[in-house]
């Protein structure tokens, strides 16, 4: 009963899957389209035939069994607005180093066979989530998951809304999102597929200062402190009424859907990048 407890409570302090089923099967969707033939064989070899797409949300699944509580960091990290250089001792969750010690794990020939296809799904997954611009946190609230919200007329929070809303709204389906997206040029294909992971952790830490709704108006009367840089619809203290959390819709996908889908698409480039690169 205390392991459960403990399990519980350990789950409240994550933030939520990045990108969401869809999400995430579409970067490893669209980065199956772009491996080499080396990497195609590679990857079928580790994987046993299963696509990208097919694993790209088994490091979120396996959330529920607590033998892998030690991966729940991963998945997110944390840089501060106003933080010119990332400090990575400075941050509760690992998800640079954690990409770049599964790479090391993938490129490394005596890794065996079970922790090869351990780092590779998450692999694929961490890459996805190094692009949601929540999962690079500003370290005040659990990226996004205390700012609540309401996406049409719908309760929900900024992180989730990320995650899933604004995909899910569309009502499209993995592969359709993926027809859609992958009409790049060679130009734009070359434009995306460049950076180190810190690179494309600073791109969504520049992205995500832009994707928070405007301030809402605390009640005077709480005499609550405030904190610098957290909004107030962030901030769990403020239990602001329902009419007071800013209400999101159409407006707000239509100015954020054009990031949103270039995050997914570099995302899946990206991740074909390191691929090809891993196992030329």
């Amino acid at each position: 009963m205390k392991k459960m407890i403990l399990f519980i409570i350990t789950l409240m302090f994550q933030p939520a899957f990045a990108w969401g089923p869809t999400g995430h099967r579409v970067v490893g969707e669209l980065a199956q389209n772009y491996l080499t033939l080396k990497a195609q064989v590679a990857v079928g070899r580790i994987l046993k035939g299963q696509s990208l797409a097919r694993v790209a949300n088994w490091p979120d699944e396996i959330k529920s069994d607590s033998t892998y509580a030690y991966t729940y960091s991963w998945h997110y990290t944390e840089w501060a607005d106003g933080q010119d250089q990332f400090d990575p001792n400075k941050v509760t969750g690992i998800l640079v180093a954690a990409i770049e010690e599964n790479i090391k794990l993938l490129k490394n020939s005596e890794t065996n066979a079970e922790t090869k296809v351990f780092a590779l799904k998450f692999l694929i997954h961490l890459i996805g989530d190094i692009h949601q611009p929540l999962h690079v946190g500003n370290g005040l609230d659990r990226g996004g998951n205390d700012c609540k919200v309401t996406y049409h007329n719908v309760a929900t929070n900024l992180h989730a809304l990320w995650d899933e809303s604004m995909i899910d709204f569309t009502h499209l389906s993995f592969t359709e999102w993926v027809s859609f997206l992958n009409v790049l040029t060679a130009e734009e294909i070359a434009s995306m597929q460049k950076g180190t992971v810190l690179d494309w952790a600073q791109e969504s830490k520049l992205l995500r200062a832009q994707i928070y709704p405007a301030e809402v108006t605390a009640d005077p009367a709480s005499n609550l402190p405030q904190v610098p840089g957290l909004k107030n619809y962030c901030n769990k203290a403020q239990d602001l009424p329902a009419t007071s959390i800013p209400k999101l819709g159409y407006n707000y996908s239509y100015q954020f859907k054009p990031m949103l889908e270039k995050r997914l698409t570099e995302a899946g480039l990206r991740l074909a990048m390191t691929l090809n690169a891993i196992f030329e």
